[in-house]
């Protein structure tokens, strides 16, 4: 129904204003298979976009013996679709699916919008409407996929079949952990659907993507677990139904742990001892200073000279990732980055009656910093938080290798980074923590926990990083402390040499099980 014509012809900024990406037509037939499976007469789609989903299911009916009733806020895409007038099956309701009032279904197929709940400017009042109808709490920074999928599953009938498009890091997140204690206690979810090769076959999404088929039966089933490799191989599928490699048990899925370790530990290479640990047991992650307006805080060499701030009012601080470009951060490297005029202080007010601060206080008011999102919640606007130097950074964006960092200096840092704090048992563990977190083994096993988005660009939370498994200190003792600091002395000049002496010390540890 003309994609490819309204893709051309729409801004990018409009189509992701609304969530927009479009589902592959051999994803649809799948989905629309599923639904379709038990002859339903009622159908829902609550985001039909250019109407792939009827497309698929009329092939899969010829008859048109069904009634779809589907919901499309957006007045532009809705005049692209290529209707002849013969549809008359088919109701389009120019609407916001969240502001209908509960209905009931003997299908739904969806692919919902993707961003956050906090970008509905109305967020405010549908979300107690909807709490309301599904008789369920909802976080309200959910991302919309998620409460598109609660609010459907409360309109399934019974025996009523449900295939959707869901972002991955739902799993992850706290706000997926409502609907999928839905999914499980209920006996909803049948299957799980991911892709090895996302962007072969959803070239235009802009985040992991899974689907998820689901049944109102109550039937206590094992979930099937399906990996897709490429579109060829979907091309072979008839029936979702028998196409999986693993079943798993409900109670293998709990709805209060993260399910990303556990289903894609099913298909990767890299498992952990079963006796690993949490690595919360040596410390914790947290996640970097947020100032709300680093432009007035992240100060150069030469802004600090032209403003005239004393060292008392400053404190050394990494503002950007890609100040850092090795596995050691040592002194020498921030000065190099302070006098080649790069913004590696933090304005740290502790005496504000000298006249400069003053000044530079007023300045930043002038231009209004003190009335942004985070900054007019503090008081004084300008305070940042205490936070001592953290000897272990962790990049939260990366695409490959994770970026993990022995911070060798006194620098803060801002939300570039998390910051690995040590508890007693972490403090004498730290140069292993990073031997673990730098080798091949530990990256793979630390990715379980990752989100990962458009362009295989992979996220970390500080929980996310907390939960993830590493030695426990009897393996961690297998290690001797003068090889970690040969793997440290290593990456301060030669990062590929220190790799692989890592893999060296941690497949160890690995191999004596």
């Amino acid at each position: 129904m003309r994609e490819s014509e309204y893709i051309l012809e729409t801004p990018i900024g409009h189509r992701k204003k609304y969530g927009q990406f479009f589902t592959p037509s051999s994803v649809a037939r799948l989905m629309a298979s599923w639904v379709m499976k038990d002859s339903p007469k009622s159908i829902l789609d609550p985001a039909f976009g250019l109407g792939i989903f009827y497309d698929e299911i009329t092939k899969t009916n010829p008859d048109n013996n069904f009634q779809l009733t589907a919901y499309e806020i957006d007045d532009r895409i809705l005049g692209y679709l290529s209707l002849n007038g013969n549809e008359t099956n088919m109701r389009i309701v120019n609407s916001d699916y969240l502001e209908a009032e509960l209905a009931s279904y003997d299908g739904i197929i969806c692919n919902p919008p993707y961003m956050r709940f906090q970008k509905f400017v109305t967020r405010h009042d549908l979300l107690p409407k909807i709490e309301k109808q599904v008789g369920k709490t909802l976080v309200g920074y959910s991302n919309v996929a998620s409460v598109f999928l609660i609010k459907a599953l409360n309109e399934l009938r019974p025996n009523g079949r449900l295939a959707f498009i869901m972002p991955f890091e739902f799993f992850n997140a706290g706000y997926g952990r409502e609907i999928k204690k839905s999914l499980s206690e209920d006996f909803l979810l049948k299957q799980i659907v991911v892709f090895a090769n996302e962007k072969d076959i959803f070239p235009d999404v802009t985040t992991t993507v899974c689907v998820l088929l689901c049944k109102n039966d109550r039937k206590a089933e094992s979930i099937k677990i399906t990996q897709i490799a490429a579109n060829e191989e979907i091309d072979r599928i008839s029936d979702l139904s028998d196409f999986y490699q693993h079943k798993v048990d409900r109670s293998d899925l709990p709805y209060k742990q993260k399910w990303t370790p556990i289903i894609l530990s099913l298909f990767s290479q890299s498992q952990p001892p079963v006796s690993f640990c949490e690595l919360s047991l040596y410390g914790s992650f947290k996640r970097g200073i947020a100032t709300g307006a680093n432009d007035f805080f992240a100060l150069s060499k030469s802004k600090i000279e032209t403003i005239n701030i004393d060292e008392n009012n400053l404190c050394k601080c990494i503002t950007k990732s890609q100040q850092v470009r090795k596995a050691i951060f040592t002194e020498d490297d921030f000065y190099a980055l302070y006098n080649a005029d790069k913004p590696v202080y933090c304005l740290d007010v502790k005496d504000r009656s000298k006249q400069e601060i003053k000044t530079y206080i007023k300045q930043g008011e002038d231009l209004g910093y003190h009335k942004r999102y985070l900054t007019k919640t503090r008081n004084p606007w300008y305070k940042i938080e205490r936070r001592k130097p953290a000897p272990i950074l962790f990049g939260v964006f990366s695409r490959g290798r994770l970026k993990v960092i022995i911070n060798l200096t006194t620098a803060i840092n801002f939300t570039c980074f998390h910051g690995f704090y040590p508890n007693l048992f972490g403090e004498q563990l730290i140069n292993k923590l990073f031997v673990y977190l730098l080798s091949d083994v530990g990256q793979e096993i630390v990715k379980n926990n990752k989100r990962t988005y458009g362009d295989k660009l992979d996220k970390f939370e500080p929980g996310d990083l907390n939960d993830s498994l590493c030695p426990n200190p009897t393996q961690f003792a297998m290690i001797d402390d003068r090889e970690a600091l040969r793997v440290i002395e290593l990456a301060k000049t030669d990062e590929e040499l220190a790799i692989k002496a890592s893999n060296q010390l941690i497949e160890r540890i690995v191999n004596a099980g």
